[in-house]
């Protein structure tokens, strides 16, 4: 009995510190179970789990359990930091959106939201940036940093960027002209949009990040235009749909190059529709991009995830780096680094396709993504690799950091 209750004191004089790193090695499940299952865990849990909230892909019903859990319970509301939500295109008609209203005016203290429609993968919606209920965010009281929406139309959110002069990062890839006057989010420093065209002139814009949809016209060309933000861009990257013969990588950074020669961080990714299993189609390989990276002369990191690219053709060394597995991703992961020695990391990925066992080039396979991370110390310049599976382009892309 003593014994139980000494275990039982140790226990709970934890200090809060010990308790909340616990709880912040946890996965989200765990802190869930946590709340209903421990008086000394439980606080930290719950701070955790209403601080970072994904309402993305959840169910009518747990939209609501939020809603209502936050807009009476102040504490709760005062603690969400990031919120994500993916909202009905129909959301008019539905009984939620006056708790969705009063949910959002509770919390005062969000700092990230991002507002899509549901459902909404890599490709987008076809109810992209249809919603005419603005009204839903214009006057919240909390103050963003960061922000980003495929939902709304822009048109019905000119009283919500005014009172947002803390943005420093805003993700609009539904826009076809930026929304904003000159004197409105004056700390903006990273923007996203889906075009070229759709940037603003006159901004200090030390990020970029252009996602091409399927729907988008892009050539090589209008990314010249680029070269205004030459004084003050340090990271880009470009995210699309596929890549294609028409515009090669080597092209891109070759472009690049020559338009912004001081850039830090660059980043190009192509997304496929989130399919456990895909059609092999459209393969090919390129040239070689390691003689345009060897033209920067102060770029730190770079990342390339293709999905479609099955290698890169050296024609000068007349070689060709396979990117079929974990050893060839490696290889031309090291390529990459010795090709420019200013950089302190490089991130390849590659989307591998296993034999079919009937021969046939169109039958369906599992997904099966690679990675590779190569980092260059500082001091000595030794070289070290990190292997792993999926793409997680924003980890490790720069756009969005604080």
């Amino acid at each position: 009995m003593d014994r139980r209750r000494k275990r039982q004191r140790t226990t709970m004089n934890l200090p809060p510190e010990i308790c909340a790193k616990i709880c912040e090695e946890l996965g989200q499940n765990d802190r869930v179970t946590l709340c209903r299952t421990s008086r000394l865990l439980g606080d930290q849990a719950q701070r955790l789990i209403y601080r970072t909230v994904d309402l993305r892909r959840c169910t009518a019903r747990a939209l609501r359990s939020w809603c209502l859990a936050v807009t009476r319970h102040s504490e709760l509301a005062e603690r969400v930091y990031a919120l994500s939500l993916g909202l009905p295109h129909d959301l008019a008609s539905s009984s939620d959106l006056g708790k969705i209203a009063r949910a959002l005016n509770r919390c005062l203290n969000i700092k990230e939201l991002s507002i899509h429609p549901e459902n909404s993968g890599p490709f987008g919606s076809q109810w992209e940036g249809s919603s005419i209920q603005g009204w839903l965010i214009t006057k919240c009281p909390f103050r963003l940093t960061k922000f980003s929406h495929s939902y709304f139309k822009n048109a019905f959110l000119s009283e919500f960027w005014t009172p947002q002069s803390d943005i420093r990062v805003l993700a609009i890839t539904c826009c076809i002209k930026f929304p904003c006057y000159d004197d409105q989010l004056p700390n903006l420093i990273a923007l996203e949009v889906g075009d070229v065209r759709s940037l603003p002139s006159g901004r200090a814009l030390q990020r970029i990040q252009l996602r091409w949809s399927r729907y988008s016209a892009q050539r090589l060309p209008e990314l010249s235009a680029l070269g205004r933000y030459s004084a003050t861009l340090v990271t880009l990257n470009l995210v699309q749909t596929k890549m294609t013969q028409q515009m090669s990588t080597f092209e891109i950074l070759d472009m690049v190059v020559h338009g912004l020669p001081g850039l830090l961080h660059f980043g190009i990714t192509e997304f496929t529709e989130p399919m456990e299993n895909m059609k092999i189609v459209d393969r090919f390989s390129e040239p070689s991009p390691l003689t345009a990276l060897a033209k920067f002369t102060r770029l730190e990191s770079f990342v390339i995830y293709t999905q479609t690219i099955t290698g890169f053709e050296d024609y000068t060394l007349d070689h060709v780096y396979e990117l079929d597995d974990h050893l060839s991703i490696h290889i031309f992961g090291l390529a990459i680094m010795e090709a420019c020695r200013t950089l302190r990391r490089a991130d390849v990925g590659a989307r591998i396709f296993p034999a079919s066992p009937s021969g046939a080039s169109y039958d369906y396979h599992p997904r099966k993504e690679l990675t590779c991370t190569v980092t260059r110390a500082s001091i000595s310049g030794a070289v070290a690799f990190n292997y792993g599976t999926g793409f997680d382009f924003n980890a490790v892309a720069k756009f969005w950091d604080a």
